[in-house]
């Protein structure tokens, strides 16, 4: 896996659509961490809206257009992608609690699971996460070292006080899209 090809194609393919991208995270954002002001809220709202964000992001840089109302689409699958979210923040959450490195293998096991769903609007949440473990069965180190390359980038959005993240989320995710359909089409 050619970590730095798959950042440098996210930028290529976020050019001329930053803010675009910036507007969607930033409303997105918003309503997650307005969402985690009660637990329960986060719980219900992180599937749809991640399955939303994902499916926008595939938009934008598969048609160049921006879409914003592709956001709130995980509410039109809200069973699937409300229990796709929940056995995601159920599994890590659980796994976290144990030594934290378990969390973290769960974490990068089921990072596919909104990207599957995007691209097949007829499969479960569950189904999407069995495909997601099985895809990312070897490749855990590979997207482990590509979220790791962003470390830097990291540092300073969180030194922005968190401003810097609604540009760089935009980057993450094309970044992980690209990996994604490395390993799902042998191309990105």
């Amino acid at each position: 896996m050619d970590n730095v090809a798959f950042m440098r194609k996210a930028k290529m393919q976020l050019a001329n659509h930053w803010g675009e991208a910036a507007i969607a995270t930033l409303i997105y954002l918003v309503i997650v961490l307005a969402a985690s002001c009660t637990y329960i809220g986060e719980l219900i709202l992180y599937g749809p809206l991640t399955f939303g964000y994902v499916l926008y992001l595939c938009c934008l840089i598969d048609t160049k257009t921006s879409k914003l109302d592709l956001l709130f689409s995980g509410f039109n699958r809200f069973i699937e992608t409300l229990i796709a979210g929940l056995l995601i923040t159920l599994a890590t959450s659980i796994g976290c609690a144990l030594l934290i490195v378990p969390g973290i293998i769960l974490g990068l096991g089921f990072s596919m699971t909104f990207f599957i769903m995007a691209d097949d609007q007829n499969i479960s949440g569950i189904d999407a996460m069995k495909q997601s473990w099985a895809m990312m069965t070897g490749h855990k180190w590979d997207l482990f070292c590509l979220e790791f390359r962003f470390i830097g980038w990291i540092i300073l959005a969180s030194i922005t006080c968190g401003i810097g993240f609604i540009w760089l989320y935009p980057y993450i995710m094309a970044a992980t899209l690209n990996f994604y359909r490395q390993l799902r089409y042998g191309t990105y």
